[in-house]
């Protein structure tokens, strides 16, 4: 994807220079996830109220959503009060595929997606891989909400998964953006710097890290102009070891 009117700046890297961020901010930003969920549903909900004296079977749906993301909230805050969690605190020995990854990323993210007025299309291609489900979850999820949330309205963001010649996992996530300026490139991945207004830039450095600790690379290449796409490059799921 080229475009020859505009100098695109591109970034390569393992994030070697991350710390290991603290559970307290990982866990923050999970709640700060779960609250756009219910911010999106909720407003959804309103519109359709205004407009049905009963919920439709879609407003029930995400009215479902809104409480499940509550439900989370309380659960992470609760894991948060009894004991720290580290950002690999999960359990990366599961196996499961790229389409089961997808699938929940869309099941958050849609009702962003539609509250915004952008379009969410998602191409799942086969494969499987092993790590931490939710972590993988959650991680895409960061990079498709900040995709969303800078798309213009009527536009669309783009979530593709296929399968790499040596059975590993290769993710995109293509927006509709201004794009990223050269000066702020160098600082992705860094907690609290962020160029969009209210935000802390835990998304994406969660993501990374993440990423990293399932063996993963990430390459984000932008202009102004232009839009974004961070791919993502996971290994093969190796068997486990008896």
């Amino acid at each position: 994807m080229k475009n020859d009117s505009a100098q695109q700046s591109t970034l390569l890297t393992t994030w070697p220079q991350l710390q290991q961020l603290p559970a307290r901010a990982v866990r923050a930003h999970a709640l700060k996830n779960c609250l756009a969920v219910v911010d999106a549903a909720n407003m959804l909900l309103a519109c359709e109220l205004s407009e049905h004296d009963e919920l439709s079977e879609q407003a029930q749906l995400r009215l479902q959503r809104s409480k499940n993301a509550l439900r989370r909230m309380a659960k992470l805050i609760d894991e948060d009060l009894r004991s720290g969690i580290a950002a690999d605190g999960g359990d990366r020995s599961q196996l499961f595929s790229a389409a089961q990854v997808l699938g929940c990323v869309r099941t958050q993210a849609e009702d962003l997606a539609e509250a915004r007025g952008v379009h969410l299309e998602l191409r799942i291609g086969a494969g499987s891989l092993r790590g931490d489900l939710n972590g993988l979850v959650e991680a895409l999820g960061n990079i498709v909400k900040n995709a969303i949330e800078s798309s213009p309205p009527a536009s669309t963001v783009v979530v593709t998964s296929s399968r790499t010649a040596d059975g590993g996992q290769l993710w995109s996530v293509r927006d509709a953006g201004t794009g990223i300026s050269g000066q702020f490139i160098q600082h992705l991945g860094v907690p609290f710097h962020s160029e969009k207004p209210g935000g802390s830039g835990l998304g994406f450095a969660v993501a990374c890290e993440i990423f990293q600790l399932h063996g993963g690379r990430v390459c984000v290449e932008s202009a102004q102009g232009w839009g974004t796409v961070v791919s993502v490059l996971l290994p093969r799921a190796e068997p486990t070891q008896a």
